[in-house]
């Protein structure tokens, strides 16, 4: 489970720089978005304010309109058509005409701070700064003189611009300067702020990765995310609580049970032995007797899953013989007594008879112990039980990830087999499926509650499930197989050592 665990722990760190660069993303398309609506807003307002300052109504028309309605009489007076009247009484507007000479040769409502002569010089400086006496003024050209038409103060703001050629010319490289200055901005900030956030979620997110696999964190943030490590810190300590709890009240269940069960078992097994007993009376003594080991057994899985869910303790390894160990179980389960309604066999291939793993003994043992009492559980009226060791080079089954490697590249594989009722086609893929989701549950003994799919994989209860947590523990795999009536067969793969 750790490759596993640490497979996600990778997968949330590169998901998360791919959750930041979309938000980045959003935020440039975003960006992109305001510029076009700027630019569009733009053109708006600039249509507007030509429609306004440019047409109709505005210094340039009224200049145009003054100017076609301005004509010199044969006796050589001025005068101004109605419309031009109209068009400098609309803007409160004034104008002159000034002759070659400098003087005024006509004028219609200008005011008297405004100089009666202008001298080509001042009608030069006049034009320039687009002004007569503080009075925004324009001007146009005529054959007979230059018509000066003028607007009331703080109407208009004049501003002469002159740019060379060359900075026309180089517009746009300098237009591709500013996008790509501003591009660097943006992926410098980019960078930085993707450094920096990764440098502040990384605690967060290692610390979740320990809690998921069940390892006390403590987070010690600070800025703006201090909060977020105190509350993980406050979640791990009440998880933390917890699983103490549950572990302490699974530990102190068992063992208010062993001494009970100890007096029951050696009572029934004192009565079922007693040839002065009716035969009765010795039978009920044996169911009592076998049901008591069965509350035994599970009271050892009980032990066993706390201390692989809640105490997290390293495996104790050492170099186990495997066939020695099968040996062991094999000859406790004869001097049990066990084997009358269920002889057992046991077979070393001649190339697994030196097969080392790498292993917890104890751990080990309880395993093919509770692939022997499946079997026995589970074909009450007997069966012939066979166990197997061999060698390969595949583990079979399901993957399983973390554990103990192999060395050599090989497995040795222990089969346990049976040729009773078997399961059916359903009740299998219930039971695997019960033990793929045993995987991703945190704790073995928990998995064991619930409804399931199928009646024959919830009579299976804790022990394969055990099973399946002891071998991936160790970097092996667990599989099973069976049909209806053709027996049930479990088989556990370990590395080599």
């Amino acid at each position: 489970m750790g490759r596993r665990r640490g497979r996600a722990g990778r997968a949330a760190k590169t998901s998360f720089p791919r959750f930041f660069t979309k938000q980045l993303l959003a935020f440039l398309l975003l960006a992109f978005a305001v510029v076009v609506v700027d630019f569009f807003l733009y053109l708006l307002i600039a249509f507007n304010e030509s429609e306004r300052n440019f047409n109709d109504g505005t210094p340039a028309t009224t200049v145009r309109v003054v100017d076609a309605a301005l004509a010199r009489q044969e006796d050589g007076s001025w005068s101004l058509a109605p419309d031009g009247a109209e068009a400098l009484g609309e803007q409160g507007a004034w104008a002159l005409l000034v002759d070659g000479a400098g003087a005024i040769a006509w004028e219609r409502d200008a005011p008297s701070d405004v100089p009666r002569t202008l001298s080509p010089a001042d009608a030069a400086m006049a034009a320039h700064y687009g002004s007569v006496a503080d009075y925004p003024a324009f001007f146009w050209n005529r054959d007979d003189g230059l018509l000066v038409v003028g607007f009331p103060k703080g109407t208009y703001w004049h501003m002469g611009m002159t740019y060379p050629v060359s900075a026309i010319r180089n517009l746009p490289l300098y237009v591709l300067l500013l996008f790509t200055v501003d591009l660097a901005i943006f992926f410098t900030v980019y960078l930085v702020s993707r450094r920096r956030t990764q440098r502040a979620v990384a605690p967060i997110l290692d610390a979740l990765d320990g809690l998921s696999e069940g390892r006390p964190s403590t987070l010690r943030l600070r800025g703006d995310l201090r909060d977020v490590g105190e509350r993980i810190t406050e979640a791990s300590a009440l998880i933390e609580q917890k699983d103490a709890a549950r572990a302490n009240w699974i530990r102190g269940v068992s063992h208010d049970i062993r001494t009970p069960l100890s007096m029951i078992l050696g009572y029934a097994d004192a009565v079922a032995s007693d040839g002065r007993a009716p035969e009765e009376v010795r039978a009920q003594a044996a169911v009592i007797r076998t049901q008591g080991l069965r509350i035994a057994d599970l009271v050892t899985d009980l032990n066993t899953a706390s201390r692989l869910d809640y105490d997290m303790q390293p495996l104790d390894l050492g170099r186990i013989h495997v066939a020695k160990l099968l040996r062991t179980v094999v000859a406790a389960h004869v001097n049990d007594g066990m084997d009358e309604a269920h002889p057992l066999a046991l077979e070393v291939d001649a190339d697994a008879a030196e097969a080392v793993v790498l292993g917890d003994e104890r751990l080990l043992t309880r395993a093919v112990e509770n692939a022997l009492a499946n079997a026995r559980v589970h074909n009450e009226s007997g069966c012939n039980v066979s166990i197997r060791l061999s060698v390969r080079g595949d583990r079979g089954g399901e993957r399983a990830s973390g554990g103990v490697g192999s060395a050599s590249g090989g497995f040795a594989v222990m089969r346990v087999a049976d040729d009773g009722a078997g399961i059916s086609r359903e009740g299998l893929a219930a039971l695997e499926a019960r033990l793929a989701r045993s995987r991703t549950a945190r704790s073995a003994a928990g998995c064991a509650a619930g409804a399931f799919d199928s009646s024959a994989a919830s009579e299976h209860g804790l022990g394969l499930v055990l099973v399946d947590r002891i071998a991936r523990a160790h970097g092996g795999a667990l599989a099973l197989e069976g049909a209806p009536g053709e027996g049930f067969a479990v088989e556990i793969a370990l590395p080599l050592a």
